[in-house]
């Protein structure tokens, strides 16, 4: 077989393969975010539960002052926006319950706690600490915000999210 023919059919036998693995990325992108991780009360914290409602998903650790000003932030979104969202904290170090607790605990926290014992979540791509996730009540990542938030902010990107229609996605 000439050369230019069997490259062709050596690139044309790959086709199928690529576009069979594309296919596989867009149906693995286009599910549902979700994690099972446990939390401070012994009880797993599971994103799958808050499906159906705005979830804010913010990385943190016990040692990063942002992270630590930022939570009456997050407590105050929480506590005004209940009817509509919720906050889960995940934290991103390898400390036991009962440590995390003294923190979350100074702080006045109220809304579920994760502990992720320092490992990456999948679908969580983590570039620093803090990071925030919005989640839509489909339970598509729509938004992440590397550093510090406070509750005006989210209450603007939930807003700008709702009307760009990112509820369904």
């Amino acid at each position: 077989m000439p050369p230019a023919i069997l490259s062709s059919v050596r690139r044309h036998h790959w086709l199928p393969l690529l576009l069979a693995l594309l296919s596989t990325m867009a149906e693995l992108r286009a599910q549902p975010l979700d994690f099972s991780l446990p939390g401070l009360n012994q009880q797993s914290v599971k994103l799958a539960d808050y499906r159906g409602r705005w979830v804010i998903v913010n990385f943190w650790a016990s040692w990063c002052s942002p992270c630590l000003l930022e939570m009456p932030e997050l407590q105050a979104f929480y506590e005004a926006h209940r009817e509509r969202a919720t906050v889960i904290g995940v934290n991103f170090e390898d400390r036991p319950a009962d440590e995390v607790r003294v923190f979350t605990d100074q702080l006045a926290v109220t809304f579920p706690i994760a502990l992720s014992a320092a490992k990456p979540v999948p679908g969580f791509e983590l570039k620093g600490l803090p990071t925030t996730f919005l989640i839509s009540p489909a339970g598509k990542l729509v938004d992440t915000h590397l550093g510090s938030v406070s509750a005006e902010m989210l209450i603007e990107r939930l807003a700008s999210q709702e009307k760009a229609g990112a509820t369904a996605r």
